[in-house]
């Protein structure tokens, strides 16, 4: 059910919008993310997703955000397929409510530190920008991140709804750009329409699948739609992967692990477990002659 949409306007303004409910509570499952860290990280993905998808090129987005909070740091890959996948340093993190059900994603982030994003692009060389931690809160920081790093005046709304049982109800987000040929009146009336809206949990627990919000935001405005294409959390480990690395050990490390019966490894991002038994890392490490 999750997906990201794209929109742009006659009036000089573009927004995609992305409904990721099904995709953070995969990643809260994996990681058995307690609450206030599946909000972190459902924000986390949710808009590394929205800063993916360019309007021009296809790219991959690294987001790395790194506070000074009990969190950690939050680390997402998002794809130009439309997956992504993440974890946080510590995903078993409590901290007191800001108020009656509203999880302080700020205090588990923390207010100092910084924003990392790197884009990957077949279209240019790789480029890495950081930019200072505004409130810990994600939306802020990477609202204030392209308009500090890259020059796009940007409103980005992220917001990831946890039920007392741990589950996710709703996440999802959106960002709008003001293109360099933006009227006033259609910056103005955005604004009007966002400031309207209220928080984005609350209206998509109202409409889950997001149904009506591009239209409330882009509300008096010519829209058209670019781009509509599902997401999901997806992985880009596998066992093959996993061997390759443990074919790069040095030497004495390849005879430690042999020591073990079974050696296990575990992906940082999506959690899955890769076991190699004794025999398979011995014929593996074996040293293979020359084709006859």
């Amino acid at each position: 059910m999750d997906y990201i949409k794209r929109f742009t306007t006659r009036e000089g303004v573009r927004m995609s919008l992305a409904v990721t409910t099904d995709t953070v509570e995969t990643a809260r499952v994996r990681h058995d993310l307690w609450p206030v860290a599946t909000a972190a990280l459902g924000r986390a993905m949710t808009g590394a997703i929205l800063l993916a998808g360019d309007f021009k090129n296809h790219e991959n987005v690294s987001l790395r955000i790194k506070g000074d909070g009990p969190l950690g740091v939050v680390h997402v890959d998002a794809f130009a397929d439309n997956t992504v996948r993440g974890y946080v340093d510590e995903p078993h993190v409590d901290v007191p409510l800001k108020r009656a059900g509203k999880l302080d994603v700020g205090a588990a982030v923390g207010h100092n530190g910084e924003v990392q994003v790197t884009r990957f692009t077949q279209l240019a060389q790789d480029y890495t920008s950081t930019s200072p931690i505004q409130s810990g809160e994600v939306a802020e920081d990477l609202a204030y991140y392209l308009y500090a790093s890259e020059q796009v005046p940007s409103t980005i709304s992220l917001g990831v709804l946890v039920d007392p049982d741990y589950h996710t109800v709703v996440a999802g987000g959106f960002i709008v750009q003001a293109l360099p040929d933006a009227t006033d009146e259609a910056l103005a009336q955005v604004e009007k329409n966002i400031n309207e809206l209220g928080p984005i949990t609350e209206y998509l627990k109202a409409h889950p699948d997001g149904k009506g919000l591009m239209e409330r935001v882009l509300d008096g405005l010519t829209v058209n739609e670019v781009y509509n294409e599902p997401i999901q959390f997806q992985c880009r480990c596998g066992r093959d992967r996993f061997g390759a690395v443990l074919m790069t050990l040095r030497e004495e490390d390849k005879q430690a692990i042999l020591e073990d019966e079974v050696t296990e490894l575990v992906c940082h991002y999506c959690n899955e477990k890769y076991h190699f038994s004794r025999e398979e890392l011995q014929d593996m490490f074996e040293p293979k002659g020359p084709i006859q």
